[in-house]
């Protein structure tokens, strides 16, 4: 039968007067009980210890069961697996190395609504508490819905500015209720979406998101499985096995030719009673361990495809082509991850500037600093000149980050070797021409004179031949 629970009256988490909305200059009682006391609006929770058995496939499904109540859902029992698993070498580096550094260590800016960067704004968040803030956000990508509480607020001027912030244990979140749990058992609490303790408590993340890891419990166990088998594989088959044949009989005898074979090491040697056989068998199964090796390797090839979409960043790889491929799906997957955060903490801008006067405008925006092509800019500036279009000397000294005084004076043309040598060419080919006119011209002359004068020997003798 289902039954309807009510949440219980909510009781006052401290003395301090809260307003519907949170004006440090109108309230001073607020203002001097937070600078005393910055977590007066803590709920308090009880942590109880952790278990610490091992966990395997049943446990995972009832966990899961218990998660997914309708009307009870408890996720401390999956959320005990998730913590097992952060131990997991591999899972740890494939969540932090991949996926959540290298969102952490981006730069970003503050940009007001027409887009322009303001760095003095950006120093608010130039905080450990910021960088913790973005650490939490995206580790609730791999364990699901997180509250984040304001736990050190400093009253400066009338800004009360964030110290401290700290993640609340899950397992103390009812989040498809709203409640903040006293005991991790409980189905009942302090509703932190009412005033004024959603003024303090930041919800990340789908109330209904039980995270990655949850889908990663059976690759997980299934290498824990092989690890261990490997282990009692090495055990038993590992070391040869040593074997005492002897013909006495004589207990004593024998427990002492035990004693001998069982502490024989490194060097060892042994006297033993005549008849007595000593024989070492080796396993003569040589790759018995690919068994084991292959199911790590294949838990590890899923693990990585789940959570970064592929292998080849944490596993070997190939050819470049498939490289390329690769990268291209991890860009992709890194572009989800910073549009989540821009999504929280643009949400955040904006309860800082309503209620704890953060000094940022309507239309503050929070983006990654992405740094310009400039080479891609400058064959971009470069094609639009040789277009004929007269670019904006301004917008050029904006993107490509240089100042721009005044169009440069007009240089000389430089000499140019093959105009050069091409002109001495031409100019040589002329005087050889010139040269063979004029020596044409001298041979038509040379001719004509002696024409002419053949003809006047003629006619002096009379007109005979000559």
């Amino acid at each position: 039968m289902k039954q309807n629970i009510k949440a219980p009256a909510r009781t006052k988490a401290s003395k301090v007067v809260h307003t519907s909305t949170i004006n440090l200059k109108a309230d001073p009682n607020l203002k001097k009980a937070l600078s005393k006391d910055p977590g007066a609006v803590m709920v308090q929770i009880v942590k109880q210890q952790r278990s610490l058995y091992a966990k395997e496939i049943t446990d995972w499904i009832a966990a899961r069961q218990s998660a997914l109540s309708p009307d009870f859902p408890q996720r401390g029992r999956l959320l005990d697996i998730y913590e097992d698993m952060k131990l997991d070498e591999f899972i740890h580096g494939q969540m932090y190395n991949h996926r959540i550094l290298p969102v952490m260590n981006r730069a970003f800016k503050i940009v007001n609504a027409n887009g322009d960067k303001d760095v003095e704004k950006a120093k608010f968040f130039k905080k450990r508490w910021f960088d913790n803030f973005i650490k939490y956000s995206l580790e609730s990508i791999f364990f699901g819905f997180s509250l984040v509480f304001m736990k050190e607020i400093q009253m400066n001027g009338s800004t009360a500015e964030i110290q401290k912030l700290e993640l609340v244990d899950r397992k103390h979140v009812l989040q498809e209720k709203g409640f903040i749990k006293t005991w991790d058992s409980d189905f009942i609490g302090q509703d932190f979406t009412a005033e004024p303790l959603k003024y303090y408590y930041l919800p990340i993340g789908e109330t209904d998101d039980l995270g990655l890891l949850n889908m990663a419990v059976p690759l997980w166990i299934m290498k824990k499985h092989a690890w261990q088998n490997w282990d009692q594989f090495a055990e038993i088959f590992g070391i040869p096995i040593r074997i005492a044949k002897t013909a006495s009989q004589d207990p004593r005898v024998i427990a002492e030719i035990e004693d001998w074979v069982k502490d024989m090491g490194t060097s060892a040697y042994g006297v033993f009673p005549d008849g007595t056989e000593i024989e070492i068998k080796e396993n003569a199964k040589q790759d018995a361990y690919k068994v084991f090796y292959e199911m790590i390797g294949c838990a590890h090839e899923g693990l990585a495809i789940l959570f970064s979409g592929q292998t080849m960043t944490s596993m070997d790889g190939s050819s470049k082509s498939q490289a390329e491929v690769h990268q291209d799906v991890a860009s992709e997957i890194r572009k989800y991850d910073e549009k989540f955060i821009t999504y929280e903490v643009n949400t955040l801008i904006e309860l800082l500037r309503t209620k704890y006067g953060y000094p940022f405008d309507e239309g503050d925006q929070f983006e990654w600093d992405v740094p310009e092509d400039v080479k891609g800019l400058l064959e971009i500036f470069k094609a639009v000149d040789e277009m004929g279009f007269q670019l904006d000397a301004e917008e050029v000294s904006n993107r490509l980050g240089v100042k721009i005084v005044g169009l440069k004076a007009a240089a000389a043309p430089k000499d140019n070797p093959d105009l050069e040598a091409e002109k001495l060419k031409k100019e040589t080919e002329a005087k050889e021409l010139k040269k063979q006119q004029e020596a044409e011209k001298k041979k038509e002359l040379t001719t004509k004179w002696i024409l002419k004068l053949h003809a006047g020997i003629a006619e002096m003798y009379g007109g005979q031949n000559v």
